[in-house]
């Protein structure tokens, strides 16, 4: 049976090998300093320099006194390594996290029927779908403040159906928010990569749409929003 050492020496080549692949760590790079900076794995931060730490101290001789092993590597430790190698290995999905019960409607929904829900609801953004549950557009009040710059004067009677506004849902025409698609298998890392780096041409990132491949041409499967991806 190997000792607490060896093991502890094997788990962090297994690290760095891991870090480097998935970061693309040059060899004069640190692994453990370059994942200890890596937004997802702050929590384990202190926890990563602790173990470099020792690997550095093991790794600058026998530390042994009088032909004895002078340290013991503590259980403690070897299982938070497994566990941070563990992520490494098996990353959250974005299937594990992903909004799939919302709130949609389709382009014969009555438009006073419709904002009075988000109301009540307190939604903000409410995915228009076709009758393959393919992505037609948004409506928020993104769309109502578009309607409003063309036309001075919106009338919402109870005839007006979500067809009406058709040309402001659409993803292209939101004017200050803008959204995009999301494979099912992407890390979860990649969603919250994207809503970090979410201004582009003055607008914001404000919602993900998951489907099997990450293309708008797919069903919708569910979304994520910033809010959904907090406590990551």
């Amino acid at each position: 049976m190997k000792d607490s050492i060896s093991i502890f020496r094997d788990l962090c080549n297994k690290f760095e090998d891991l870090v480097r692949i998935k970061y693309k760590v040059k060899d004069e790079e640190g692994a453990f300093y370059i994942l200890s900076n890596q937004k997802e794995y702050k929590k384990f931060e202190k926890d990563i320099n602790l173990i470099r730490k020792i690997r550095n101290l093991l790794s600058h001789g026998e530390c042994k006194i009088e032909g004895k092993v002078a340290i013991e590597i503590n259980e403690n430790i070897i299982e938070k390594l497994k566990e941070i190698i563990s992520l490494l290995e098996n990353p959250p999905l974005v299937t594990s996290r992903y909004i799939s019960e919302i709130f949609v409607v389709d382009l014969e929904e009555k438009l006073e029927k419709l904002i009075k829900t988000m109301n009540e609801k307190k939604i903000s953004h409410v995915p228009v779908l076709d009758k393959d549950k393919k992505l037609v557009g948004v409506f928020s009040e993104n769309t109502i403040f578009s309607k409003l710059s063309d036309d001075e004067i919106i009338e919402i009677g109870k005839e007006y159906q979500v067809k009406d506004y058709v040309k402001y849902i659409k993803l292209e025409n939101h004017s200050s928010e803008y959204f995009d698609f999301i494979k099912r298998n992407e890390e979860l890392t990649s969603a919250q990569n994207l809503f970090n780096k979410s201004i582009k041409k003055d607008k914001k990132l404000v919602m993900l749409f998951v489907t099997e491949n990450g293309k708008k041409t797919e069903k919708i499967l569910g979304i994520l929003t910033p809010w959904d991806l907090l406590d990551i």
